[in-house]
């Protein structure tokens, strides 16, 4: 199978593209006036370029690979007709989250004209998985577990003036476990239940590991903007005043950030294993190289800057 973007299937690039085209599809031929400006936002999100390389960039939470990877776990190949559906869904329900995380965030809302989508992403999110299970199937408990408990998380996370790693890890990791939704669906799908929570596991750790690189790369936006991370959290706890908190991050945040993503990364590769999915552990391995590789670029820069630091005092 020709592999693309890095560890990318070709085979589900394309299916990517073409559920990409669906939603638009779907929500010009619905809502025309509204079709416009959410595909402008859409557009946004990938800084112009193809919008399926927001959902394939290096360090996107691989919320349509894992899907991908256990139905070949399960089977010999993925159902492409399934996959087609199961990627048509979770781009929609993607959508519906970033809009609502980008309100609360409040540092760059989206148009007034986009928020009507909310509601087409989450009808088209839901009602793909009606093809495939009847109302009183037990994947409805599944699906309504995932997805409201990482609005719950959101919610909790919003209200948060301090985190420390057991707040960050029982509610701020949690806000992707939405993601575990298409994989109850492939699990419900083909009678394999047993393997949700051993999945589920593996997501929330991934959760937890991708949220702190998330808020190590972005702190100085979250600073400004005064949310509240595990990363910035812990910064104030290491110092005086906000004048000393980029002092920190150079002097001693980045490699103390560093030492967290390690310690979950070590998990991430065991709870790999355990899964019995050559893919994944791989693609684990990918991540974990692509970091140590870019954090060794970055020492010789972290010296200059803690030098002059030091001799600012």
């Amino acid at each position: 199978m020709t592999a693309t973007h890095g560890v990318w299937p070709g085979e589900l690039v394309h299916i990517l593209d073409g559920a990409l085209s669906r939603t638009r599809r779907c929500l010009r031929q619905s809502a025309p006036t509204l079709s416009l400006h959410t595909f402008n936002w859409m557009s946004s999100l990938s800084r112009g370029a193809p919008l399926a390389r927001y959902f394939t960039h290096p360090r996107a939470f691989p919320l349509l690979l894992l899907p991908w990877w256990l139905e070949g776990s399960i089977r010999a190949s993925p159902s492409r007709e399934f996959q087609r559906d199961l990627v048509y869904s979770s781009v929609n329900g993607y959508y519906a989250v970033r809009l609502i995380d980008d309100l609360m965030d409040g540092d760059k809302p989206p148009p007034r004209e986009v928020i009507p989508a909310l509601q087409f992403f989450h009808t088209e999110f839901e009602r793909t998985y009606t093809r495939y299970f009847p109302f009183d199937h037990p994947f409805w408990e599944a699906f309504i577990d995932g997805w409201v408990a990482g609005a719950d998380a959101a919610s909790r996370d919003a209200g948060l003036e301090m985190i420390d790693e057991e707040r960050f890890v029982q509610i701020s990791a949690k806000k992707t476990v939405g993601a575990r939704v298409p994989l109850a669906a492939v699990c419900h799908r083909y009678g394999r239940t047993e393997l949700l929570e051993p999945w589920y596991g593996f997501v929330e750790l991934f959760g937890a590991w991708h949220q702190m690189l998330n808020d190590m790369v972005g702190w100085n936006g979250d600073l400004d903007a005064g949310r509240t991370t595990y990363f910035l959290s812990q910064a104030r706890a290491s110092t005086r005043s906000t004048d000393s908190i980029a002092e920190w991050v150079v002097g001693e945040g980045l490699s103390w950030g560093r030492s967290q993503l390690r310690a979950w990364m070590d998990k991430l590769a065991v709870a790999a294993r355990g899964l019995e999915c050559p893919p994944l552990v791989a693609y684990v391995a990918e991540r974990q190289t692509a970091i140590e590789v870019e954090w060794q670029r970055l020492i010789p820069d972290l010296a200059a800057l803690s030098r002059l630091a030091s001799v600012m005092r």
